[in-house]
């Protein structure tokens, strides 16, 4: 794949606008056509079923629906969850998607779109780069979230929360 390809793609995994996130609820074949149609640059390749959904709702990654529909927050945690899952574990996840600075989904979504736009414009500067160059990248990012996971895990306080800046 050529590197305008590549940007292209990535810019089609780019979250949608937080305005543009329905602000009504949603049922459950109403979430998966809406977080289907909002990654074009994946599609076709997205796997999302109802159970994956149940399971981040039973492992408290995002809300749970009231009476059957899922609200703005949850559709924003699921979007987030969709560009993580692939190299992030479960549980790393949910420390991300629920800081104990209780910054709201809102915040920490416009946050996650910042990160997107500077990936995107880091890769777009390195046209020539090699693959070799972003093989190494991952795995270096990779081993510096295990790092960070683990010295959070050795500083939790007592009370079992996560000690401050994991």
């Amino acid at each position: 794949m050529k590197h305008e390809a590549i940007l292209a793609c990535l810019k089609g995994c780019l979250l949608p606008e937080w305005d543009a996130i329905p602000d009504f609820g949603l049922y459950m074949d109403q979430v998966i056509t809406f977080v289907g149609r909002s990654f074009p640059g994946i599609a076709g390749r997205l796997d999302l079923t109802p159970s994956m959904i149940n399971n981040y709702v039973k492992a408290g990654m995002i809300d749970k629906p009231s009476g059957k529909k899922y609200s703005r927050d949850a559709l924003a945690q699921l979007l987030m969850i969709i560009q993580l899952k692939l190299t992030t574990p479960m549980e790393i996840m949910k420390i991300l998607l629920h800081p104990e600075n209780e910054a709201s989904t809102k915040d920490l979504y416009a946050l996650f779109r910042k990160y997107q736009d500077q990936v995107i414009e880091e890769f777009r500067l390195q046209e020539d780069a090699p693959r070799l160059m972003y093989a190494l990248k991952s795995s270096s990012l990779q081993l510096i979230m295990r790092l960070s996971d683990e010295a959070c895990q050795e500083s939790d306080p007592p009370s079992g929360g996560t000690a401050a800046g994991c």
